[in-house]
């Protein structure tokens, strides 16, 4: 039997668990012998196929799962052709990440606004995560120009890079999503 968490797969057979584990280290095996008088009974030694493990190391890479507006995204650049997918994906390399913000409570009040919360889930926050942000989504901006950079000079399809670079993203932190407005998206 084969039980997803969402951080792995479980598989359950018998008394004997192996569990694959994040980050491509190998399965932990735990074997629970049942005693039988002073006989031990013989465990089965549970593998997983390397297609299981890619995708559960996949699925445990990932912030976020591929969003409606993410594959709309991916179709999009499909039917626009080779030269508008490429210009996608290069877009995607070279725009810089920005936390947006939410200025719609301070419009309404007619008051001065303060850059305090996010547009994506009205989370506010202080200077110390804008700094965090900043710092992270310079790094963040920088690995995704690597990852077109290297594609491009492969010959990878627009489409594929950009389907690449949107499983990049999805794969940052929480906060990064949120603050980019990436969550969900």
């Amino acid at each position: 039997m084969n039980v997803s968490l969402g951080q792995g797969v479980l598989v359950y057979q018998g008394a004997k668990v192996s569990a694959l584990q994040p980050g491509g280290q190998p399965p932990l095996q735990a074997s629970v012998a049942k005693e039988v008088g002073t006989a031990t009974a013989a465990t089965d030694r549970v593998t997983i196929s390397d297609a299981a493990r890619a995708m559960a190391a996949k699925d445990a890479r990932a912030t976020q799962a591929i969003t409606p507006n993410q594959e709309k995204m991916l179709a999009d650049a499909a039917s626009g052709g080779p030269e508008f997918a490429a210009r996608m994906a290069e877009e995607m390399a070279t725009l810089p990440s920005t936390i947006f913000y939410d200025i719609s409570d301070y419009i309404a009040a007619g008051v001065a606004f303060k850059l305090d919360k996010l547009s994506s889930t009205g989370r506010r926050v202080d200077a110390a995560f804008k700094e965090r942000m900043t710092t992270e989504m310079a790094a963040i901006d920088a690995q995704r120009q690597a990852l077109y950079n290297t594609e491009k000079a492969k010959g990878t399809n627009p489409v594929d890079i950009v389907a690449k670079m949107i499983d990049f993203t999805n794969a940052q932190s929480r906060d990064y999503l949120e603050a980019s407005c990436w969550l969900g998206r």
